[in-house]
């Protein structure tokens, strides 16, 4: 009884034991993975920020602990950017059916004919074409942007049975209609886009600090060496001027939803005429110098 009963006991702190070392083994296991995880997220950051560094100034590499200084502006503004990516919504069909069936892509274009026009002109999207067969990619994705103008006019409208001549209108047009970062499939779309528009974003920052320091350089008189170090040439009071300026990132991107009731020549209609309409919701992308552009994501079907 008294062996039965010590073989119980050594079994059960056996047991306990095994339990310790593999909750131990669990939890190192799981340490591994975090380390792991931030080492990932810390290249990332580092390459983000390099990508940052060299689409502005390289130059900035020349200021201590540049890379620190720059992480909190550049981590906020890249997140800023996946936050916009997000709300551009999914691709949709781009083809000559889309044009009879969806409001928003008959009012983009004129004809029919215009979509396979726009897709067979453009010489960067040309290059893609030629090096991705249509049998094995039958699907172009792509981002869409366009320029939407709107101007007041005179026209005529219907009152019951009565054409009413000069009734001031608001005629709706979009133009210069381009397509970017063309992709082979959805996931690599969506890589993409969060991809251009951080570009984008960091380009016409690099515009706007090149353009301060040509207004600098020119309203300057002397040029002295006191005067070099403290302007816009000195990589430290650039880099200090560049983290003012990107706060806050929304200033340098942001999204705009409108909704749209428009005749079919591109007239603004009120929600109580009943004439026949297309009625559909935009995106617009807002940049820091104010430029708007129309945004979607598409998906055009090449054909045979």
């Amino acid at each position: 009884m008294s062996e039965n009963r010590r073989s119980h006991e050594a079994l059960s702190l056996r047991t306990f034991f095994d339990d310790q070392i593999r909750h131990l083994q669990e939890l190192v296991h799981g340490l591994s993975d975090h380390i792991h995880e931030e080492e990932q997220q810390t290249e990332e950051d580092r390459q983000i920020i390099e990508s940052f560094v060299d689409g502005s100034n390289s130059k900035m590499r020349a200021v201590d602990d540049y890379s620190d200084k720059l992480r909190g502006h550049v981590q906020g503004l890249y997140k800023h950017v996946l936050q916009i990516a997000d709300e551009i919504p999914p691709p949709i069909d781009l083809n000559r059916d889309a044009f009879i069936t969806d409001p928003l892509v008959n009012t983009l274009f004129v004809l029919n004919k215009d979509i396979d026009k726009l897709f067979s002109t453009d010489p960067d999207l040309d290059t893609y074409l030629r090096t991705h067969s249509k049998y094995q990619f039958p699907v172009v994705y792509a981002l869409l942007t366009a320029c939407k103008t709107e101007k007041h006019t005179l026209g005529m409208s219907m009152q019951g049975d009565m054409v009413i001549h000069d009734v001031p209108q608001q005629a709706v047009n979009f133009s210069s209609h381009k397509i970017h970062i063309p992709c082979a499939s959805l996931e690599e779309l969506s890589a993409a886009l969060k991809n251009y528009l951080f570009r984008r974003v960091v380009t016409l920052t690099k515009q706007e600090m090149t353009s301060r320091m040509a207004n600098q350089l020119f309203n300057t008189d002397h040029v002295s060496y006191e005067s070099r170090v403290a302007s816009l040439a000195n990589p430290e009071v650039y880099l200090n001027t560049l983290v003012e300026y990107l706060a806050p990132p929304a200033k340098l991107l942001s999204i705009d939803k409108s909704h749209f009731r428009l005749s079919k020549l591109g007239i603004k209609l009120d929600r109580d005429d009943k004439q026949s309409a297309n009625e559909f919701d935009i995106h617009e992308l807002i940049w820091a110098n104010s430029i708007r552009n129309v945004v979607l994501q598409v998906a055009y079907t090449r054909s045979n």
